[in-house]
């Protein structure tokens, strides 16, 4: 780990952050819902379901200050922060993200982290065009303005506008398959938005002992671009990240991608994953 200021100031606001609970009552209702949802999908026994709750809260306070760093912190500590998320090939990573729908889940802070690392690959020549889908009515508390994002773009971490708030969906959609079908990149989290019961166009997952309805969107960008999907995880490691890329997908199949995801996370701590402390009543 590297000791200069910029990573000792983002490690002291991150413990602050993270020393800071919400109201109590708040806090005891998400990690009720949390339990729960432990014991419905993985099993758990109610002891490890509590205790595994309690860190599914902690994760989403760390998810939640990464937001609000991207949004608003220092540029410095960013690039500082990418520079501790670690990758094992990447080359091979990079050679895959000509043209792809990148598909991840919101796994610790993924949302802000794994969006700048792609970026930055943008700058240095790494991959071409790069772009995520957001949606800035979900959260505009943490969500990029118009001159945050060009902001980030003039200091090292340029990519494209597709917030459905701005453009609308179609306009974002037909964005999206301008910069794919240029061998550009675009990021979509399969599980930003759960649709609700009854939704026609689903793709279905399994999660543990159960199943998990998501909206179709990264299937249906590859298959209308005719590219790959490829799934990332972005993982906490001590104090840093690693990105992990899996196999693509050709088949434009979103359930295969995606299941990947789901595995791989599960498997290695389901703790990150941030839809266990969610408030939809549809999980």
């Amino acid at each position: 780990m590297p000791e200069h200021a910029d990573w000792a100031t983002y490690l002291s606001a991150r413990s602050a952050a993270l020393s800071r609970f919400a109201d109590p009552n708040a806090v005891t209702m998400t990690i009720d819902r949390a339990a729960a949802r432990l014991r419905t999908y993985l099993d758990d026994e109610p002891d490890s379901a509590r205790v595994q709750a309690r860190r599914c809260l902690l994760y989403a306070t760390d998810a939640a200050f990464h937001d609000q760093l991207l949004a608003s912190g220092d540029i410095e500590l960013l690039h500082a922060l990418v520079g501790q998320t670690g990758l094992d090939d990447r080359q091979l990573l990079c050679d895959r993200l000509a043209g792809a729908v990148a598909v991840s889940l919101h796994y610790g802070p993924a949302t802000s982290i794994l969006p700048l690392w792609l970026a930055k690959a943008s700058r240095m020549g790494m991959i071409g065009t790069f772009a995520v889908i957001q949606n800035s009515r979900n959260n505009p508390n943490v969500m990029l303005s118009a001159e945050r994002h060009a902001e980030l773009g003039d200091r090292g971490f340029p990519f494209e506008d597709l917030d459905i708030a701005r453009l609308g969906e179609l306009g974002a959609l037909r964005r999206a398959l301008r910069i794919l079908r240029n061998a550009g990149t675009v990021l979509i989290f399969a599980d930003g938005q759960l649709p609700p019961p009854g939704t026609k166009r689903i793709v279905t997952c399994r999660l543990g002992e159960g199943s998990i309805a998501l909206a179709h969107g990264p299937e249906w960008l590859a298959r209308s671009a005719d590219v790959p999907l490829l799934p990332l995880l972005l993982r906490p490691k001590r104090n840093g990240n690693e990105l992990v890329s899996f196999p693509v997908s050709h088949s434009g199949t979103g359930s295969e991608a995606i299941q990947v995801l789901f595995d791989a996370a599960m498997a290695f701590d389901p703790a990150p994953w941030s839809c266990w402390c969610s408030r939809a009543d549809h999980l």
